[in-house]
């Protein structure tokens, strides 16, 4: 993995593909509604804040890589970031080898499958790990994308904070479709440790 990441980067076709969507995306499609479509600015800012997208949150019997290991390949792919940054030094990108090395090594350490089913406690940690790794830097930077593809046909206002563009759900510790574990103390158990798993984002 790390390697064929490595010949990406080298051959420079590799450009942060997990943003998907970018700043250029959202503003091409404003200016398209706009000037395709002839929609107002103002109608474009009006009807965006209605649109929600609710992301549900479900722990799926095939998620079966240990949350470690997703971690592991996390650091991976930071270490190769950073070894490939144009103003790296000498220093700098031997320490970057090192750590690349290190984390490598702990990945084919580390046991790929669990062995134990997962609570619905486990679930949940599993699922708010997203939010840490990915969704709590993620959702801000689109917002702001969103807010400079609106400045740059016209509106002066920002999204408003009452109107969130995208808000999240869970049915984990929750969906009571036949497993056995999940009863209404679970259920409770989990409200709480999603609450203190987010107090501390």
């Amino acid at each position: 993995m790390a390697y064929q990441r490595r010949i990406k980067l080298k051959k420079g076709d590799f450009v942060d593909k997990a943003n998907a969507t970018t700043e250029s995306d959202i503003e091409e499609t404003f200016k398209k509604l706009v000037g395709q479509l002839n929609k107002s600015p103002q109608e474009v800012f009006d009807e965006l804040k209605k649109q929600i997208v609710d992301l549900v949150l479900t722990a799926h019997p095939t998620q079966c890589v240990r949350r470690s290991l997703l971690q592991k390949h996390g650091k991976v792919r930071d270490c190769l970031q950073k070894l490939y940054a144009k103003d790296i030094t000498p220093d700098d990108k031997k320490e970057l080898d090192e750590a690349l090395q290190r984390e490598i090594q702990a990945a084919f350490r580390t046991d790929e499958i669990r062995r134990t089913p997962p609570t619905p406690q486990d679930e949940m940690r599993a699922g708010m790990s997203y939010f840490q790794e990915t969704i709590w830097k993620g959702v801000p930077k689109f917002l702001r994308q969103v807010d400079t593809a609106l400045k740059n046909i016209g509106v002066k206002e920002r999204v408003p904070y009452n109107a969130p563009l995208i808000q999240f759900s869970s049915w984990m510790g929750g969906d009571r479709d036949g497993n056995p574990r999940v009863t209404p103390e679970v259920t409770r158990d989990v409200c709480l440790l999603a609450r203190m798993m987010a107090a501390n984002l």
